[in-house]
């Protein structure tokens, strides 16, 4: 039999002994789906009216479109006709319809001008299309006109607006604020049977590309799902039931991810000014991040975002990756399945694995329960012999030195709701996670999470003297086992508390990461970032709790900076070394003070002997004996080529920290 085909006809010509026939095959007519529109206008930020035109390339379809967020289906929606003038925010939703023939997929754009979100319900009434009520919630809609009309704000909002991407969420109203099936009325309910179908878009009023993708949109956090809270955060879930089963996008730049699963739009909940707090200054949770990112440990990247849900200003938001096996697999080797990522959570008595499972964990804390005093025991968490070498049979449980790093930021930023949570009694765990690859070379590491706790001048405990170094009672079940618990078990070693303390010493002094200089740095990167744009927040959310009195940002926000800038981030390095000291981690003498003076190295201490290296080896060997290639300095010395010296003072048979040059 010969076979001819013709697919653009839809026939199959078949020749069989001499006989013709014609099979007419409808698979494509019946298959294939009629042309997506296509719109004369991007997506994105817009200053005057333009016109714009929806078009299909599949001859005699028709065009209809919503700017309510519904989905157009052929029977509802408007119809087409002429070009649309369009002056004003709006999301338009557009899709093509020809009978016998499945609809195209649905195209979503927002188009949002600033001058005209300023005034979105003035009165605080629902816009059109909003219901006046979210279930069981407080309601808070529009744009307070006290701030948009404020002299020392009116000449500032609208470049507020364009200050920073802008993330658009589209879908049915009934998705959201329906009485009992709504995510956002029913903010308390979580799980995939509460997730919804939306579009996200991401806007930049730069030109840059940004992008559009359907996904499913769930709330996210814990004490921001109450009803008395009106400003919720969302959690977006991209898979090929919604269209593309991933975000290709480098969201944090070429350092970030290239894909991703999920994606978190988090917004302040403690210390926020929709819940009235005028200590809210909306980067706290970043600045930690931040800060353990700069060690050189793998964290959560995120940058501040304006967020619309259909069309309607929704306020400061702030993008957040996802510590699941995806990060993993993204910024570590191997494959999703490959990873452990662990988080507090409902299984096993307050511990869940998210990806993977808990056997690994399961181990750590059996292990570190019974002490890790000795180096057996503490190396072999690491996977490693009594001697800090490598053991090709270990298995590597945890990563020490992100376990410290990751104890530091806690530390420094006071942090009353970590891994050990003071709002337990100090007793329970919240706002961990941790991720490790089974078959790989490294433990566990850990994130800092939801660290809106810190940087307090006052708080509802000690504020700016914050103690978080503990003792405390939490993971004394495996229930509550938890990082900053691990930290806790591991100062019984003598080899992490000299790794400890070498770590203090560098991110403490000099130009390290948490000096104030340092620290203020960070700090101002983050403020400068939203400065403008905490003008678009008050007008939006400073007046949710406070009618009478709405917070600002001259008033409140910026004095709340100006604490931190001010009073907390100048004393709190000291104050956090005083604690570390108390606990025995510091060392009661100072080390080294290396110098090369015009190629001549000099050495100094107060007291004790020291003893340093030319090949970057530590002057002290694990067990605390000096090394074999340690020598004892007795007088300055020129070198004939470029070193790296490694020095410490040994004083009353203890060891000071870690000092290092390099000529």
């Amino acid at each position: 039999m010969n076979k001819l085909r013709f697919p653009k006809q839809g026939f199959y010509l078949v020749l069989l002994t001499g006989i013709l026939f014609i099979t007419v095959h409808a698979r494509l007519m019946a298959a294939e789906k009629v042309k997506v529109v296509k719109l004369s206008h991007d997506q994105g930020f817009y200053k005057g009216p333009f016109t714009l035109t929806l078009r299909t390339s599949t001859p005699d379809a028709n065009i209809r479109y919503t700017t309510n967020g519904s989905i157009p289906e052929e029977n509802s929606g408007l119809v087409y006709s002429e070009p649309l003038t369009i002056g004003q925010t709006m999301v338009l939703r557009a899709r093509a319809f020809k009978k016998g023939m499945p609809p195209s997929k649905v195209k979503t754009r927002t188009f949002l001008f600033p001058e005209d979100i300023i005034r979105q319900s003035p009165d605080g009434l629902p816009p059109e299309g909003f219901p006046f009520a979210w279930g069981p919630n407080r309601v808070d809609y529009g744009m307070d006109q006290r701030i948009v009309n404020d002299p020392a704000y009116r000449d500032e909002i609208i470049d507020g607006f364009k200050s920073l991407p802008a993330y658009s969420i589209v879908t049915e109203m009934k998705h959201l604020f329906d009485a009992e099936d709504g995510i956002y009325a029913n903010a308390r309910n979580d799980g995939r049977e509460w997730e919804r179908p939306a579009s996200v878009e991401l806007l930049h009023s730069d030109k840059r590309d940004g992008f559009q993708i359907d996904c499913g949109i769930r709330i996210r956090g814990g004490f921001s799902r109450m009803p008395n809270n009106p400003k919720h955060a969302f959690r977006l879930f991209f898979r090929k039931e919604y269209g593309d089963s991933k975000l290709k996008y480098r969201l944090f730049g070429k350092d970030g991810a290239k894909e991703f699963d999920n994606l978190d739009l988090r917004c302040s909940s403690n210390y926020s000014w929709h819940m009235g707090d005028p200590r809210g200054a909306m980067i706290r949770d970043q600045i930690n991040r931040d800060l353990q990112l700069a060690m050189g440990q793998p964290a959560m990247r995120g940058y501040f975002c304006h967020l619309f849900i259909n069309g309607h200003y929704w306020g400061l938001y702030n993008t957040c990756e996802r510590p699941k096996a995806a990060y993993g697999e993204s910024y570590f080797e191997g494959k999703k399945e490959d990873f452990d990522a662990i988080k507090v959570g409902k299984d096993e008595g307050g511990i869940m694995a998210t990806d993977g499972n808990l056997d690994a964990w399961r181990k750590v804390y059996k292990m570190a329960t019974a002490g890790v005093s000795t180096n057996d025991d503490y190396f072999s968490l690491q996977g490693k012999n009594a001697d800090g070498s490598i053991n090709p049979n270990g298995e590597p449980l945890i990563d020490m030195d992100n376990v410290i790093d990751y104890a530091m930021v806690i530390f420094y930023g006071g942090n009353l709701d970590a891994a050990i949570t003071w709002f337990g009694g100090d007793r329970w765990h919240n706002n961990w996670h941790g991720i490790r690859n089974r078959s790989g070379d490294e433990g566990f590491k850990f994130f800092i999470w939801d660290a809106e706790h810190t940087f307090l001048v006052e708080s509802m405990n000690k504020g700016l003297h914050e103690d978080r170094t503990g003792p405390f009672p939490a993971g004394q079940q495996f229930g509550s086992s938890n990082p900053q618990w691990l930290w806790q078990q591991c100062l019984e070693n003598e080899e992490f508390r000299m790794r400890a303390a070498d770590r203090t010493h560098e991110l403490f002094y000099g130009e390290g990461l948490l000096t104030p200089e340092a620290v203020r740095a960070t700090v101002a990167k983050r403020m400068h970032e939203i400065e403008s744009a905490v003008i678009c927040e008050s007008a939006r959310w400073g007046d949710a709790a406070r009618r009478d009195n709405p917070l600002n940002r001259d008033d409140h926000w910026r004095r709340e900076m100006h604490q931190i800038l001010e009073t907390y981030i100048p004393q709190r390095s000291d104050i956090v070394l005083s604690q570390l000291f108390r606990q025995g981690i510091l060392p009661d003498f100072e080390p080294a003070v290396l110098s090369d003076e015009n190629g001549k190295i000099e050495m100094s201490a107060a007291q004790g002997t020291i003893y340093y290296t030319l090949d970057g080896t530590d002057p002290r060997m694990i067990g605390g004996k000096p090394s074999p290639t340690a020598k004892v300095y007795k007088a300055s010395f020129e070198p004939d080529q470029a070193i790296q010296i490694k020095s410490r003072v040994i004083y009353r048979n203890e060891w000071s920290t870690l000092s290092t040059l390099s000529n």
